[in-house]
């Protein structure tokens, strides 16, 4: 019997949910809303508002490419933000990231006051030896 040497080549996949990128604008923000409880009129004014300042046909040539970039955004964030059903997803998508956040902050505060207290009872050990 001849023996055949078998490589086993694993492929390592991340079960890690990717919920939004943290860089991505808060279409609250973006729209100039003070808060997330805002009915439809209000968004479509804020929407109307904004775009009279950012539409690219209204700005200076200098900065035809900021205004355009701008107004895109602007309007993804009125066409999110107006249907009920997207609105939802965006805010529960949202309240996710933030979650995250919420979550990454915690561990290092945690930590510090583990090690704290870790390096507290082996001095205390150490002394403790010595006498």
């Amino acid at each position: 019997m001849s023996r055949q040497k078998i490589d086993y080549n694993f492929k390592t996949i991340s079960c890690k949910m990717a919920v939004q990128k943290e860089s991505k604008s808060n279409f609250y923000e973006v729209l100039s809303l003070g808060s997330k409880s805002v009915g439809f009129d209000e968004i479509k004014k804020a929407f109307r508002r904004m775009a009279l300042q950012y539409h690219p046909d209204v700005c200076p040539s200098l900065a035809k490419e900021e205004s355009t970039k701008r107004f895109v955004e602007l309007q993804q964030a009125y066409e999110t933000l107006s249907n009920p059903v997207s609105r939802k997803m965006y805010d529960y998508e949202m309240s996710l990231v933030e979650e995250r956040r919420r979550r990454d902050r915690f561990p290092k505060k945690v930590w510090e006051e583990q090690l704290f207290g870790l390096k507290q009872r082996s001095r205390i050990r150490m002394e403790r030896k010595r006498s």
